[in-house]
């Protein structure tokens, strides 16, 4: 290589340098600006909210079938308990102030997945896009309410229009995602997205609605019984 092709490429290596850094600078002030809005308790408990829905990545590095061997289901367990049980303990640091205890959101969370897994053991995707709608839908749409805020739903004024947009647009295609990743043989992308579409669009539904049940009861009870009805539809148990 000549001394202008290595100029050249120097100068290729420093502005993709220069680009990326930029990237990560303009990052930081947005994290900056979200754990402002949402306060140091709040975006504590987004993180641990939204945690676990990177564990259906880890589940396509680990080797698997289906139905689901005894030994994936007590490793799911195990994972799924042990961060169930350390978030109890530590529930205080992401309390909100109407909370009693943190056993209803925890649980309802924890057994939505593991019984949607248990139940279904020749269709770990169910579980997968139940779990990612828990984390990632959910989840956003409390981020997303809180940080873009506008107008409120008629039907209940504590949540927002932007909050249940985020819920649908990010929790759908994450859990179609998840939904065909996990799934053996693969399955067609259209029977994912309207699964995944489907379960976020009713959990957000439900969601939004004003009653006292903790909200990760309702949103993994009906994004669980969505995504079996719509798969025993398309597809068949």
């Amino acid at each position: 290589m000549d001394r202008a092709s290595q100029r050249r490429l120097d100068d290729a290596v420093f502005a993709g340098s220069a680009d990326q850094s930029s990237l990560c600078a303009g990052a930081a002030p947005l994290g900056g600006e979200v754990r402002r809005r949402l306060g140091d308790s709040e975006f504590r408990r987004r993180i641990w909210h939204m945690a676990p829905g990177l564990l259906p990545i880890a589940s396509w590095a680990y080797p698997h079938k289906d139905p689901l061997s005894p030994t994936f289901k007590w490793i799911a367990v195990g994972i799924i308990v042990g961060l169930a049980t350390t978030l109890l303990a530590r529930y205080r640091t992401v309390q909100r102030e109407d909370e009693r205890n943190g056993i209803g959101a925890v649980a309802g969370y924890a057994f939505s997945v593991l019984l949607t897994l248990l139940l279904f053991p020749s269709h770990a995707e169910l579980g997968m896009a139940v779990l990612v709608v828990l984390a990632f839908g959910d989840g956003s749409a409390t981020l997303g309410g809180l940080y873009f805020a506008g107008p409120k739903l008629p039907w209940n004024g504590i949540k927002s229009w932007s909050g249940t947009a985020c819920f649908v647009l990010v929790g759908g295609p994450l859990a179609s995602l998840a939904y065909l990743a996990e799934s053996q043989p693969k399955a067609d992308w259209q029977v994912a997205l309207s699964c995944g579409m489907a379960a976020a669009l009713a959990a957000a539904i439900v969601e939004s609605l004003p009653v006292k049940l903790n909200d990760n009861i309702r949103v993994g009870v009906t994004s669980a019984v969505v995504l079996v009805a719509m798969h025993a539809w398309l597809v068949g148990l």
